[in-house]
């Protein structure tokens, strides 16, 4: 069984992927210290193409795709990213156990102001 070396926090971003100058938009699935997974429009990618990540932060990852299956590669950083990019980039859906709404990063949504009945026009 494959053991990774690091934890992989899961993400939902949108980043933009450059390969062979070829430019394309794909979603960051999982991110760690030493690579992702991205979800990509089909027949993008291959294993071993050198590929480049810039979130729309303008964070900027390089690295090499070393598998890909239909619409999902995995990608070993050339460099690892900092402890707090990964942070960043990702959240631990594990650790999100409150019950109060969040976002698709597992941020605690605001609390209304008023009650949804009067929001929606109801009596």
């Amino acid at each position: 069984m494959y053991r990774r070396d690091h934890e992989r926090l899961a993400s939902d971003r949108q980043i933009e992927c450059r390969v062979d100058g070829r430019t394309f938009q794909a979603v960051l699935y999982n991110v760690s210290l030493s690579g992702c997974m991205i979800e990509i429009p089909l027949n993008r990618v291959s294993q071993g193409d050198r590929l480049f990540l810039k979130t729309d932060g303008q964070i900027r990852m390089a690295g090499m795709v070393v598998w890909q299956e239909e619409r999902n590669a995995g990608v070993r950083f050339d460099q690892p990213l900092h402890e707090a990019v990964v942070r960043f980039l990702g959240y631990d859906p594990a650790k999100s156990t409150s019950l109060m709404p969040t976002d698709r990063f597992g941020r605690p949504l605001p609390r209304l102001t008023r009650p949804m009945r009067e929001l929606a026009g109801g009596h």
